[in-house]
């Protein structure tokens, strides 16, 4: 007797039948873990979510529902749920980390778009990584002349004129003061030597902040002026911003800028007075005029041993922030204590300035060893889940910095 063909229950519809523009739109709302589970139903279904036109579409969804955190500490990688509290182990996830080879120090650069960019044994080779899907891409050695020492700052970023990913590396090179610049493309697969970098006089050695589709630097010269130097990813040259002139060194003699950082998309600095912290921001691109006061938080007890980073606002529009511990240990979401020594602490502050909750996600003092001997250096990232793939631009090129 042959078995008769199974047939779907009254009022159910087959995959087959459904719109196409209705899978998509299905599909785009989904996670990314599930899809690339679902790459494997057809080849319909592969070749519609491996393709950089869904992709696109999927991370501007993404962008608009809830951010994460990516926390790197030296045990690991993982999410947090920026709109979760910090103690809801259900807002956290682990992600698989590949780049645990013994005796190698990682560093994670940056994070945009859902792409993690960084380097891997003492800065030798670098990798373009996307956590959810897997995907990663090893970039060609950058060629530095030989007789650069270090890489002491770098940028990561979106070009959206040419639809490109770059990364931008400067090294120091003895007895010369302008240093070695090359920047890579993902698109053309090759690095290229920037033929006028910017002085590094006073030019701050943290990781050039994104916004606008250029890479940000702070600059403070000798006679405590303050400028912005930026490097524009489309056009591939250094060029000035306007400093907030309203926090000119000579107009308060109280007034401590830490580094520039990003909000929101906007640039920003923080500004730490006496008795508070301020958050200054441009709020339009380019515009003297715009930088403002956004955001104040009174200072407490253990604040002046703390560097503070703003990371992102909350739905509630909350300040997620991550802080620098030096002598300190965050104890519960309103005290401290001096029992631990350096770690690093996230910090949720309400509108009234007020600190609401913290978390520890990294202690010196109580760091436990892994048993494979690499290390991947501390830090938070605001993080887009996106399904976005590295090895999805390319291009045959040579792979030495061109002139």
């Amino acid at each position: 007797m042959m078995l008769q063909e199974e047939r779907p229950e009254k009022g159910m519809m087959r995959t087959k039948d459904l719109p196409e523009d209705l899978i998509v739109e299905i599909l785009l709302r989904m996670r990314v873990k599930p899809l690339v589970r679902f790459r494997c139903v057809s080849k319909r279904w592969l070749s519609l979510i491996s393709s950089g036109h869904f992709a696109k579409s999927h991370l501007k969804l993404a962008s608009e529902q809830t951010q994460r955190l990516l926390l790197s500490t030296d045990l690991g990688l993982r999410t947090l749920d920026i709109d979760a509290p910090f103690g809801d182990g259900d807002a956290v996830r682990e992600l698989d980390f590949p780049f645990k080879q013994t005796g190698f120090r990682v560093n994670i650069l940056a994070s945009c778009n859902g792409l993690v960019c960084m380097s891997v044994f003492d800065d030798k080779d670098f990798y373009i990584w996307n956590p959810l899907t897997g995907d990663h891409r090893r970039l060609p050695y950058p060629g530095f002349s030989t007789d650069c020492e270090c890489i002491w700052s770098h940028g990561f970023g979106y070009d959206s004129l040419t639809d490109d990913y770059k990364l931008l590396l400067m090294a120091d090179r003895p007895g010369v003061p302008i240093p070695e610049c090359l920047v890579f493309s993902l698109k053309r697969n090759c690095w290229k030597r920037i033929q006028d970098p910017v002085n590094p006089d006073g030019l701050d050695e943290s990781a050039g902040i994104l916004s606008n589709g250029a890479l940000h630097w702070s600059v403070e010269y000798l006679q405590l002026e303050l400028k912005i130097s930026a490097f524009d990813l489309a056009e591939e040259k250094f060029h000035e911003m306007p400093k907030p002139r309203k926090y000119d060194a000579e107009s308060n003699k109280e007034l401590y800028l830490d580094s520039l950082d990003n909000i929101g998309g906007r640039l920003c600095f923080v500004c730490r007075r006496r008795t508070h912290v301020e958050l200054v921001v441009m709020m339009e691109y380019g515009v003297l005029e715009s930088w403002a006061t956004l955001f104040r938080v009174e200072r407490f007890p253990a604040m002046p041993a703390y560097f503070m980073r703003p990371l992102c606002f909350s739905r509630s529009n909350e300040l997620v922030a991550e802080y620098y511990c030096t002598e300190f240990h965050f104890k519960s979401s309103v005290s401290w204590s001096k029992q631990c020594g350096m770690g690093r602490a996230l910090m949720r502050i309400n509108p009234e300035g007020e600190i609401s909750e913290g978390f520890m996600f990294y202690s010196k003092q109580f760091r436990c060893e892994p048993a494979v001997k690499w290390k991947l250096e501390p830090e938070a990232f605001v993080f887009v889940e996106s399904s976005l793939s590295p090895n999805g631009y390319h291009a045959d090129v040579g792979q030495t910095p061109s002139q």
